[in-house]
């Protein structure tokens, strides 16, 4: 063994060290056995502490873990679920749930990082639902949702997640977009499912059992359905594919519905067996309930519609101004031209226009004509007993108190007049059908004479003040600013507006109703509308307040769109503002009051000329249209087999 000295010979030290050096030698050699052992001390008692500190927040997370259990209702027992869910208030007390913490933290205390990480997650994972305890962390999204789902409705237990995202939406979207899509074709239903093909044994099982009994069926429901491929659709429907390329839909009744020809064009028809429209290249052609015939066709930039034998409209543009479109509209009525502007802009893709008075009355009159007058008129309107009285429907007032209440009795007598005049072409146009093709009253008609009471009419004239009222506050600057235009498709049409739901019917509008019935509304019809918003077929629905003997039933609910209600609104606002100018005109006259000022200041835009040659337009078109329909009507039947007998 080597001596020390010779060690240190080693290190660069000489043989004979001093005595100081070797002491020092020992002091560092004593030092270090005392730090190490101080070291050991630390280690230990910081050992310790850890171990007390992680004790520390194991207690705190199980009180605060019981401090919650008290606060929220005791989740259940782990049992099959159904029973659980079904019963929730019987639940026992957590006291199982209380000791098995103390347990896991005995067995875990070694590994304190792991107790802190698995417990809460293992609590979760017990008492919500034992099926999930393989995923802790979904277990721990999913746990509050399920308890909260729980108490306010069982019915939404098997998938909370999902169902408080989906359920709403699905009933607010789904559900009215589907009811309104049924109602103008039914070419989508309510019932879920799928279309399912037919074998070609089932179709011609199918296509027996449907033409059965046609012979007391009327129009082209006479007629057997044609031999094809069958696909039968959710909702009771069915569609036939014939030999001949074309499609034909049937309803559960084995009425036809609707009828699509390989080159495009398209019909559909009433449950009557009656054409109800035409779709062809350049023309569409509508047929009401009792014969009535509308008629448009677009060319170059112009629009004629044709609403009977001898009335009609063209409609063309007209000019802009402050950032808006404006169209003209040249009426044919009776033989006489006459001419209208209107504002045309879109709302979710759907054209609309809004009647643009051509001039505005002072604010003192508007205030003459809303306000009562000072005593009470008796005015004699000279019409007698006139047939479009319609049996004691409609009866004028005995006396004005103002003129809103005059305003009312001339703008309803306005519409009666145009439902005499329709439905005197519509009895022409019925006079062509064969004896099987005679429309007949539909379901949803009244057969009884009916009155218009007193309480729709004092709607009407609630309805007249308000639009009095609007439109003093529009005279006041008839010219609309185009900064505060909206833009694009942000300006919804004055049909939708809020504050407006009462509507008069201005024109023949075939309608149906929520399970099919079908039935007529004719001008001096009241309505009210009872959707703001419509739905992906731009309809919305509306309730019969008032209608005339074989009209739509008072009550009924039919959809209607929303176009048609824009129509009945600028109607409306057309038949004001004339029976305001008769009121000017006649101002001081007849037993009406002097009105204070009856003179105009200019509209939005300058009164338009009416166009030549509208009348020979409109012939020309109906010709048209004829041809069109015989074509239709001969390539339909040669693909049907002969009338049943």
């Amino acid at each position: 063994m080597k001596s020390p000295l010779r060690s240190a010979k080693f290190y660069g030290i000489s043989n004979s060290p001093p005595f100081s050096i070797v002491k020092s030698q020992r002091n560092d050699s004593d030092e270090r056995e005392i730090a190490r052992t101080s070291n050991m001390s630390n280690n230990k008692i910081l050992r310790m502490l850890t171990v007390l500190l992680v004790l520390l927040m194991v207690s705190v997370l199980g009180w605060a873990g019981d401090k919650k259990k008290d606060n929220n209702p005791p989740p259940p027992p782990p049992r099959p679920a159904p029973q659980v869910r079904t019963a929730p208030a019987s639940r026992p007390a957590p006291a199982p749930r209380q000791q098995q913490p103390v347990q896991q933290r005995q067995q875990t205390q070694p590994n304190p990082s792991q107790q802190r990480q698995q417990y809460p997650a293992q609590q979760r994972q017990q008492y919500p639902g034992q099926q999930r305890q393989p995923n802790p962390v979904q277990q721990r999204q999913q746990y509050p949702a399920q308890q909260r789902q729980q108490y306010p409705g069982q019915q939404r237990q098997p998938n909370p997640v999902q169902q408080r995202q989906q359920y709403p939406a699905q009933q607010r979207q789904q559900y009215p977009a589907q009811q309104r899509q049924q109602y103008p074709g039914q070419q989508s239903g309510l019932h879920p499912g799928t279309p399912r093909v037919l074998s070609p044994q089932e179709s011609q099982q199918r296509l027996h059992d449907l033409n059965q009994n046609r012979g007391g069926m009327g129009g082209i429901n006479r007629r057997p359905l044609p031999e094809g491929r069958l696909t039968s659709l959710p909702n009771g429907h069915h569609v036939i594919e014939t030999n001949r390329g074309s499609r034909m839909q049937v309803r559960p009744n084995g009425t036809v519905e609707r009828v699509a020809l390989r080159d495009g064009r398209a019909a559909t028809f009433h449950r009557n067996g009656q054409l109800g429209s035409v779709r062809a290249p350049g023309i569409r052609i509508d047929h009401g309930l009792r014969g009535e015939r509308t008629i448009a066709t677009e060319r170059n930039g112009r629009r004629l519609v044709a609403v009977g034998p001898h009335r009609g409209y063209m409609e063309r543009p007209y000019l802009n101004r402050n950032g808006r479109a404006y169209v003209q509209r040249t009426y044919w009525v009776g033989g006489h031209p006459y001419a209208r502007a209107y504002r045309d802009h879109y709302y979710n893709g759907v054209h609309y226009y809004r009647y643009a008075p051509a001039y505005y009355y002072h604010p003192v009159f508007y205030g003459w004509a809303y306000n009562p007058w000072a005593a009470p008129v008796y005015y004699n309107w000279g019409w007698g007993p006139a047939p479009w009285f319609y049996g004691g429907y409609f009866a004028p007032a005995p006396y004005y108190p103002s003129a809103t209440l005059w305003l009312t009795d001339f703008l309803l007598a306005e519409n009666l007049k145009q439902a005499y005049e329709a439905n005197r072409e519509a009895e022409t146009n019925r006079s062509a059908y064969g004896p099987d093709e005679q429309p007949k009253t539909p379901e949803g008609e009244s057969p009884a004479a009916t009155q218009l009471s007193p309480e729709v009419k004092q709607m009407i004239e609630a309805e007249v003040k308000r639009q009095l009222a609007e439109e003093n506050a529009t005279a006041q600057s008839p010219q609309p600013n185009p900064q505060a235009a909206p833009v694009g498709n942000q300006a919804p049409p004055a049909a939708l507006d809020p504050t407006q739901s009462l509507f008069v019917v201005s024109s023949n509008l075939g309608v149906a109703t929520a399970d099919g019935q079908e039935c007529q509304l004719t001008p001096g019809d009241v309505i009210t509308r009872l959707d703001d918003t419509p739905g992906v077929d731009n309809k919305v629905q509306v309730r019969v307040m008032s209608s005339k003997q074989n009209d739509c039933s008072i009550g009924l609910k039919p959809m209607l769109a929303v176009d048609d209600l824009q129509e009945m609104h600028n109607s409306f606002r057309e038949q004001l503002d004339s029976g305001l100018k008769t009121l000017a005109e006649k101002s001081g006259t007849g037993g009406l009051p002097k009105a204070p000022d009856t003179q105009t200041t200019a509209g939005e835009v300058p009164p338009p000329s009416p166009d030549r040659n509208v009348d020979a337009q409109l012939a020309d078109q109906l010709k048209q249209a004829d041809q069109a329909e015989r074509e239709f009507q001969q390539e339909v039947q040669t693909g049907q087999a002969p009338p049943s007998q």
